[in-house]
């Protein structure tokens, strides 16, 4: 389907509107002719090839306005609806048929000019004659602009020869000119990549195969380091080699070589021009970024040949120098496997900078981002950036990350409508807390702080668990510290006890008290063996492996987006044995491999392992007097898992039995917990010694621990409670008093109390 361009479409109105001020009855080419040559793109070439444009649309004019005189509608009641006349309908199809036999799916104001020629009894026909238009100059001006035209070249050749200014042109259309980049302050400074720069200089002084494919991971500055290859040869500095001075790096442009190559010879074609253009240039070095894409580029199907073969026959050669860039996966992906195409390059690895490097990085193009955003950059800010960024963000690299988040940080001073404000520590934590979801506090001063009272925060909500709580807040401490393997997670512990006992709420709580998110997953889940297939992702051959979501795993995802977080296995003893086994390198060398090679960095997570061996056991045992002693968890535990799992573990925390003592203090958390719920209904919940006692004894269960609580709650105060929030007393608000009346609990209706907003608030934010 031949489609017209807006500019011909745009061209066709001013055409029908020359017509209607006439009041024309028809559409003749006059008119069409009229419209192009006062159209801005066919007028400039006109001009081009030294035509009296001006004379030319008066002449037209002249001819409408007097010389037509029989297609006029002359009662001025009648309004004007021009049609276009036979003439101009075969006109146009003259150009649709030449536009079709081009392989072109467009139509444009050039193929209506074009058309005009083949009318020789037309007045258009004359006027293009009597300003000495002719039809070959017009298609050789085409020619040069519009690089594939079989009437400008023969199919293109190692012999085809170009013009100068023909090459030019290829070059601009395919390709960009870093050199020109640097000229208008476009590229910035490439700091501490001596050595890369050695190696490419060197490469590019051999005779043969004097091509160069950098690697390395996405944002660590492959492109940076060609950027400042071609600044230090536009600068002629004194440390560019001789044989490289004078010479223009060309970054070519794959996609805009595919666009418009719908036939099998276009794309070849192209390619061969650029190839021409570039040995015509002389000193000239290529640059293909995302190489990659050079395998597949122009196949037309079956048969085809792509980028990365047409390339080969230019590499070899050594008439053009080339530098291509790629990362390490694509490069196992393409290159690994096409071992003709990689040994026609010298590969350079691009590693990541070191933190001292980048944070030269960021200090040597600072000023360039403090001109753009019209703010100050301290160099504080700089450090802090690299730090945080280096320590807190690991699905990225340095100085990319680093870098994004000076530019986000400047960024929001300007939408905040600051000018002239200043980047420092505290910009740079708030960009840091958006960006990876951590509080402000955590990555603060305050942290310590933080961490000072994290014993007596988690034993405010925490009861009766003050061993394994002393066991697991050293070993953070520890971590925080900078004590601990810089290799391993946070910590890893494996909580023992019977069920109700808080091993879950503990790490709800820690999760909660250090500001990450609470990764949890069940795991009676994962009994099956391919379940695991779930947390690692699927194996190769099976559905999902080549999908990157489904591929990745649940596990690897979610620490991706939660690198600092506290990851809890519920009931790790009811999984299969293969989870535990995936296990061990989380536990050894803080990473964890998917299915498909995609890794997770688990060196910032606290990995808590629940389970309730031992529990059974331990009940069978309670026989006589005295507490039984804690063996069975132990037995139960070793039977379980293998040594060399146990090895691994920080530490193994056991959770004791609840006593009565512990319920009265879960017994005052779930009625503060209720408070808080109901509070903003305007509702006050209150319970006297007796009604406290007799949830004690009632909701107290040694072998179940504090479970049966909350059931007891939820059936004698919550269930009422609601039927009155909902549709009786305490619609509008009150107080109410929990009391034991005839051995059940009773809840009295007292009178309303007001409890202003600002209250209301404060105890928000106390539970936030």
């Amino acid at each position: 389907m031949i489609e017209s361009t807006d500019d011909l479409e745009h061209i066709f109105e001013q055409a029908v509107k020359e017509a209607e001020k006439r009041r024309h009855e028809y559409v003749t080419i006059e008119h069409l002719l009229l419209a192009l040559v006062k159209d801005k793109g066919i007028g400039t070439m006109l001009v081009d090839l030294k035509v009296n444009v001006g004379q030319f649309i008066k002449d037209t004019e002249n001819y409408l306005d007097d010389e037509v005189k029989d297609i006029v509608v002359k009662d001025l009641k009648t309004p004007v609806a021009p049609r276009k006349t036979a003439s101009l309908e075969r006109l146009m199809n003259r150009a649709f048929t030449q536009a079709l036999f081009q392989g072109r799916q467009d139509l444009k104001p050039i193929d209506i000019l074009l058309s005009i020629f083949a009318e020789k009894r037309s007045y258009s026909a004359f006027l293009l004659k009597k300003f000495k238009v002719n039809k070959d100059d017009i298609t050789d001006m085409v020619s040069a602009e519009n690089i594939i035209d079989e009437t400008a070249f023969s199919p293109a050749g190692p012999e085809q020869k170009l013009r100068p200014d023909q090459a030019d042109k290829i070059l601009r259309n395919y390709t960009e000119n870093l050199n020109q980049k640097y000229f208008d302050k476009k590229i910035d400074p490439v700091i501490g990549r001596e050595e890369e720069l050695q190696t490419i200089k060197q490469t590019l002084a051999r005779r043969n195969k004097n091509n160069v494919l950098l690697v390395g991971d996405p944002g660590v500055g492959k492109t940076a380091v060609v950027e400042g290859l071609a600044r230090r040869i536009a600068k002629n500095k004194d440390d560019v080699p001789q044989y490289l001075k004078d010479h223009i790096v060309y970054s070519l442009d794959v996609s805009g070589m595919i666009a418009g190559s719908k036939f099998r010879g276009d794309f070849e074609e192209r390619l061969k021009l650029i190839s021409n253009a570039l040995e015509k240039k002389g000193k000239a070095i290529l640059f293909v970024d995302e190489a990659h894409m050079m395998v597949g580029a122009g196949s037309t199907g079956q048969g085809g040949v792509d980028l990365a073969q047409m390339i080969k026959p230019v590499l070899t050669k050594g008439s053009i120098k080339v530098i291509a860039s790629t990362t390490w996966e694509e490069y196992r992906k393409f290159f690994d496997k096409d071992r003709a195409l990689m040994r026609r390059f010298q590969r350079v690895q691009i590693g990541e900078p070191t933190n001292e490097t980048c944070i030269k990085i960021l200090k040597g193009i600072k000023n360039y981002y403090e001109k753009f955003h019209t703010c100050t950059i301290t160099d504080e800010a700089c450090e802090d950036a690299v730090e945080y960024s280096s320590k807190f963000i690991a699905d990225k690299k340095l100085p990319d990350k680093a870098i994004d988040i000076i530019d986000s940080a400047c960024a929001r001073l300007r939408l905040k409508g600051i000018k002239e404000g200043t980047i420092d520590h505290d910009e740079i934590i708030g960009e840091i807390s958006k960006v990876t979801g951590i509080s402000i506090e955590q990555l603060s001063q305050k942290q310590a702080t933080n961490l000072k009272t994290l014993d007596e925060k988690m034993k405010l909500q925490v009861f009766g668990q003050d061993k394994a709580l002393n066991t697991i807040i050293d070993k953070i401490l520890v971590s925080r510290a900078g004590l601990k393997s810089l290799n391993k997670p946070v910590g890893s512990f494996l909580f023992l006890g019977p069920t109700g006992c808080g091993k879950t709420e503990t790490a709800r709580q820690l999760a909660k008290t250090l500001g990450v998110e609470l990764l949890r997953f069940d795991m009676s889940e994962y009994q099956e063996k391919h379940s695991i297939a779930k947390l690692i992702g699927s194996p190769p051959g099976y559905v999902g492996y080549e999908d990157s979501n489904m591929g990745g795993g649940m596990l690897i995802n979610e620490i991706e987006k939660n690198p600092h977080a506290v990851v809890l296995f519920d009931e790790v003893e009811k999984a299969h044995r293969d989870v535990s086994n995936m296990l061990l390198q989380v536990m050894d060398y803080g990473t964890v491999t998917g299915s498909n090679g995609k890794k997770a960095d688990c060196r910032n997570i606290t990995l808590i392992l629940t389970s309730n061996l031992g529990a059974e056991e331990m009940e069978k045992a309670s026989l006589g007097f005295g507490e039984p002693q804690r063996t069975e968890d132990d037995d139960a535990m070793k039977r379980f898992f293998p040594p060399e799992f146990r090895n691994r573990l920080d530490a193994v925390v056991k959770f004791s039995k609840l006593g009565k003592e512990t319920m009265k203090k879960i017994v005052g958390k779930f009625l503060q917990e209720l408070n808080t719920m109901t509070i903003e209904k305007g509702v006050e919940v209150n319970a006297n010694e007796e009604a406290v006692e007799f949830l004690i004894e009632k909701g107290f269960d040694a072998k179940l621990g504090a479970r049966p609580l909350a059931r007891i709650i939820d059936n004698e105060i919550k269930k009422p409670l609601s039927r009155m929030i909902l549709f009786g007393e305490l619609q509008d608000g009150g107080r109410v008093e929990v009391t034991v009346k005839d051995k059940k609990l009773a809840i009295d209706y007292k009178k309303p109390v007001v409890i202003q907003k600002q209250k209301i608030k404060k105890v928000n934010e106390k539970t936030s």
